[in-house]
């Protein structure tokens, strides 16, 4: 489990070795606050960044670029701010609060943030298929219970660690 602060190019580092690019000129304005577990092949992230836009290109059978980027499918919970996500070729669609949506792992995605914004994301190992995105919005009981278990995991290890 890793508690990481980032500022400027160590933001672009650090999701450069999930898959992803970071696509605006002035990235050493940039800063994140990342708490990080991962077990065998789940992560449990949560994720807050300075404005930022984010893209990860296709999946490419047999090349993967370093030993973290293995793409999994990804359980996104948009926790506070506004954004905006593309998956594959379809229209841009606005990220609010309490919205939930599953990024498939072979798809292509483009992120972006004008404002500082927090989400939680779960990888997680399902390799022999694709699964289909989806994205929801509002007051939903899985909400809650995502961001409660995945903030008490965090919190528990604040405690034991006294950090």
């Amino acid at each position: 489990m890793r508690r990481t602060p980032l500022e400027g190019s160590e933001v672009a580092e650090w999701f450069r070795l999930r898959g992803w690019s970071v696509e605006q000129p002035d990235a050493a304005s940039s800063y994140a606050f990342i708490d990080e577990a991962v077990v065998a092949d789940v992560a449990v992230r949560r994720i807050w960044h300075t404005a930022l836009a984010l893209s990860r290109p296709p999946l490419v059978p047999g090349a993967v670029a370093s030993g973290i980027d293995e793409r999994f499918d990804t359980l996104v919970v948009h926790v506070a701010g506004v954004g905006a996500i593309r998956v594959g070729d379809g229209a841009e669609t606005p990220l609010t609060p309490n919205d939930v949506l599953l990024v498939p792992r072979d798809a292509v995605v483009g992120y972006r943030s004008d404002e500082p914004i927090a989400r939680i994301e779960i990888d997680h190992g399902v390799r022999d298929r694709s699964a289909e995105g989806f994205h929801a919005h509002g007051e939903l009981v899985s909400v809650a219970m995502i961001t409660s278990a995945v903030n008490a995991l965090f919190q528990a290890h604040d405690q034991q660690r006294g950090g």
